[in-house]
């Protein structure tokens, strides 16, 4: 295992507890399995960024990882939880995350710039 994939791996760790930290906080205790979505969409989309497709060992481990937190059950969730309540704040990230991600259609710039200037995320945002 090299050095990288170390340093990528408690990233990863860091992330994920920083983002179970503060979605726990604003999702009630009915709405765990929508903030387990939101943050496994966050991890999606960390991933999609650790992709080099060059197909190595890396692309390999990376896609497993993928596999277990790139749900189309859990996308479903959170962009059905968006459509319901697009005032719901606590999504726009997640939906900003995973807008290109997933199949259907795009947000629209008008609705990406209001989600933009309301999360204010540089992660998707610019």
């Amino acid at each position: 295992m090299d050095f990288r994939w170390i340093v990528a791996t408690a990233g990863v760790g860091l992330l994920s507890t920083s983002l179970s930290l503060a979605a726990s906080a604003a999702f009630s205790k009915d709405e765990q399995p929508l903030r387990k979505a939101v943050e496994d969409a966050a991890m999606c989309f960390h991933f999609a960024g650790e992709f080099s497709g060059d197909g190595s060992a890396r692309d390999k481990e990376v896609a497993r990882e993928q596999r277990k937190v790139c749900t189309k059950e859990g996308q479903r969730l959170v962009m059905q939880a968006y459509r319901k309540n697009p005032r719901d704040e606590r999504l726009y990230p997640a939906v900003l995350m995973l807008d290109g991600l997933v199949s259907g259609p795009p947000l629209s710039d008008a609705e990406k710039a209001r989600l933009c200037a309301a999360a204010k995320t540089e992660l998707v945002c610019d």
